[in-house]
């Protein structure tokens, strides 16, 4: 697990002249704030880029990256749950005696109804719960005050990112042979929202360092580990 580290303040004055250099980056030419930068930073640059031009104009035209950083961590929970539900949903029907449609509960959904069979849910279906689960640990610190909660995500971020293991079989693509449409709808959503994680983990050292957070400061410090590919095909039956 990555040791916690420390964000000085954009007010210090030891450092003003990073300072000066990040907010000419992520500012154009007319100093205009341009959120859209951050991509840039991402692991995934293409992924960000394909992505931000379908963000809420309420995230995407954020004034600054206080303002930015949380409508991202809202809207990505967001997703995040419209993707619990649908897996929650295949899950419950995998043990159906006869081939069924899942009604879709949210508007964005049209088009993503699922047919099913009695059968096991598939490695797939069970990696893609499981990295949701992991997303929503991630983004909810257990128990931690919502207040206290950046500093801890950027922890967790750094170690999906940066940690050194291996993608989750959602993530980096589940088998076509072996996946139904609706997993393949499911891993989808979780490429969305992987980017999103991706693109948060890059403004959060700029939310940090204004507000004057450190993870040290973190209270109720909840670290969790990144999703393993080897331990979700292990308990896959």
């Amino acid at each position: 697990m990555a040791g916690s580290s420390s964000f000085a303040s954009c007010r210090s004055l030891v450092l003003p002249l990073l300072f000066l250099l990040v907010a000419t980056a992520i500012r154009g030419a007319t100093g205009s704030y341009n959120p859209k930068a951050f991509c840039s930073k991402t692991t995934d640059v293409a992924s960000c880029l394909r992505v931000f031009p379908t963000l809420p104009d309420n995230v995407a035209k954020a004034q600054d990256n206080q303002e930015f950083y949380k409508r991202l961590v809202r809207y990505c929970s967001i997703k995040n749950y419209e993707a619990t539900s649908l897996a929650e949903a295949m899950i419950a029907t995998t043990t159906a005696a006869d081939p069924i449609i899942i009604a879709t509960f949210f508007p964005q959904w049209k088009g993503d109804e699922v047919i099913t069979t009695k059968t096991p849910p598939g490695k797939c279906l069970l990696s893609c719960n499981k990295t949701i689960g992991d997303v929503h640990d991630i983004l909810v610190c257990g128990h931690t005050y919502m207040e206290d909660r950046p500093p801890i995500i950027h922890q967790n971020l750094t170690v999906l990112f940066h940690g050194g293991h291996p993608l989750p079989l959602c993530k980096s693509g589940c088998p076509d042979r072996s996946s139904s449409e609706g997993e393949a709808v499911l891993a989808t959503k979780l490429n969305y929202i992987w980017t999103l994680l991706d693109l948060m983990e890059a403004v959060l050292p700029e939310y940090l360092s204004e507000t004057g957070m450190t993870t040290s400061g973190a209270k109720h410090k909840t670290m969790i580990p990144s999703p393993d590919v080897a331990a979700t095909v292990a308990t896959a039956p």
